[in-house]
C-alpha cells in the first residue's frame, strides 16, 4: 500500500511531507487552508513604476500563512518594503509586527517540542523493566 504525500510548497521551498487525506493531493492543514484564510487578505497594495501596456498597474502584497520561519520572514520584509515606501501606516505596521513577533516566538516553541517528540520516537526502546522504569522515573523529575 503506498501513502501519497501532501504536495503544498511552504514559502521556504519545502514540501509538506505529511500524509495527504485519501484520494486527495493536500494534508487535513493544507486541505483546509484556504477555506480558513480571506480571500482579500492584502497586507497592501502599491502602484508600480514605468507600467508597460498591458500590465497590470498594481503590486499587491498578501499576508502569507504563517507556518514556517521563510513566511514569516517575508511578512516582516513586505511591512519594512510598505513602511518605506509610505504604502502601510505606522500604526497598521506596528500591529502586523507583533502578530510577527507572536507568530515567530510560537513558532520557535513549536519546533522544540516537534524536536522532543523526534528525539522520544527515536529514542532506543527500553531493553528490560528496570530500565523502562528509570526512564519514566526520570521523565517525571522536574529540574529547576
Amino acid at each position: 500500500m503506498t501513502v501519497s504525500i501532501c504536495e503544498h510548497i511552504k514559502p521556504s521551498g519545502k514540501r509538506c511531507g505529511s500524509p495527504a487525506l485519501r484520494e486527495q493531493t493536500f494534508c487535513y492543514y493544507h486541505s483546509r487552508l484556504e477555506e480558513c484564510l480571506p480571500q482579500l487578505r492584502n497586507m497592501f497594495i502599491a502602484q508600480k513604476a514605468n507600467t508597460k501596456p498591458g500590465e497590470w498597474p498594481i503590486v499587491e502584497f498578501p499576508v502569507p500563512a504563517l507556518e514556517d520561519a521563510a513566511a514569516i520572514q517575508i511578512g516582516f520584509m513586505q511591512v519594512l518594503y510598505g513602511i518605506a515606501n509610505g504604502n502601510l501606516d505606522v500604526r497598521k505596521a506596528k500591529l502586523i509586527l507583533s502578530a510577527l513577533h507572536g507568530a515567530s516566538a510560537n513558532l520557535q516553541r513549536l519546533e522544540a517540542c516537534l524536536s522532543q517528540s523526534l528525539k522520544a520516537v527515536l529514542r532506543k526502546p527500553p531493553t528490560s523493566v528496570k530500565q523502562a522504569d528509570r526512564r519514566v522515573r526520570r521523565s517525571n523529575t522536574v529540574s529547576l
